[in-house]
């Protein structure tokens, strides 16, 4: 198995609460263990223009491709946009669009990055510049690699960007169980929200899962899903306020796994938010999630 990263992922966020090394460190984790090797790290290509027009403005991809941003587009996106960052996200794109390919090659594509829901197809919002999970999704559709998928977003924000922008695309089910009660303010239609209220638990979070999910997956039958697995449902993180543990962090991604194998859906996947006090604890948590999947991806190989 490979996993999909870039040295470019690490922008530097002085500062900010989004802290761009975390999925460096994920990595780094995962070779320290001898989880994976230098071998097994795949490098992305940045996206071309089209691809990123498949799901953005052009305007807006205009921007990100000639680093024309106004400060109206940082306070928006509510990050400071310097070459890094913009550089970071573009790479991030390619990185879900190849995590994409290894899905439908391997069974499990791993980004060990991405997960921007938030980028809207003519600005940024929430840490959030350009949406790799969307592009992605289109453009294994213009390719006609798939007819039909799904984004089953677990992050503890609702994918608002991601929503939005497929909202008239009946070829994508988009997925989302978020905090009902955190940002975004204003929430954007999925084909099913699941509103959770602050502290839900793992009993009251995995409950819902197990019953909303399977349904989802048996009704509109995807040939191809992208997971983003947020860390920020942790119980010590800043801004998620969901309060899983560890376990059950552990738990929901082994479920959302074994479900998709079950059905023989490929699944790319995407690391997403994390904001842990304790930073340390959001990159266990990403690279826990890599482990998951890769799990998986051995269960199917037997």
């Amino acid at each position: 198995m490979k996993i999909v990263f870039s040295k470019e992922y690490t922008a530097r966020t002085p500062g900010h609460v989004f802290r761009a090394d975390k999925f460096e460190a994920a990595l780094k984790l995962l070779l320290k263990e001898g989880v994976v090797t230098n071998n097994d790290i795949a490098e992305p290509l940045p996206p071309t223009r089209a691809d990123l027009l498949l799901a953005h403005a052009p305007a807006w991809v205009e921007k990100n491709l000639r680093f024309i941003f106004t400060p109206r587009d940082s306070a928006r996106a509510q990050l400071e946009i310097t070459r890094g960052v913009a550089r970071a996200h573009l790479m991030n794109v390619g990185g879900t669009i190849l995590a994409a390919r290894l899905a439908l090659k391997d069974g499990i594509g791993i980004n060990c990055g991405g997960g921007s829901h938030h980028a809207f197809g003519g600005h940024g919002e929430g840490f959030c510049l350009l949406n790799d999970i969307a592009v992605a999704v289109k453009k294994l559709l213009k390719e006609r690699l798939i007819k039909r998928a799904m984004v089953i977003d677990l992050d503890a924000h609702q994918g608002n960007g991601t929503a939005s922008i497929f909202r008239r695309d009946r070829r994508v089910f988009t997925f989302s169980m978020h905090g009902a009660e955190i940002y975004p303010e204003k929430k954007e239609k999925s084909s099913l929200d699941i509103g959770l209220r602050p502290g839900a638990g793992d009993a009251v979070y995995l409950a819902l899962l197990k019953q909303e999910l399977p349904r989802a997956l048996d009704k509109f039958r995807p040939e191809f899903a992208v997971y983003a697995a947020g860390a920020d449902v942790y119980e010590g993180d800043a801004l998620g306020g969901l309060k899983l543990t560890m376990r059950g962090i552990k738990k929901r991604d082994a479920f959302v796994f074994s479900e998709c194998r079950r059905r023989g859906v490929p699944v790319a996947l995407t690391l997403g938010g994390g904001y842990a006090h304790k930073p340390g604890n959001t990159v266990k948590i990403h690279a826990n999630t890599i482990k998951a999947a890769l799990a998986c991806a051995c269960e199917e190989g037997t």
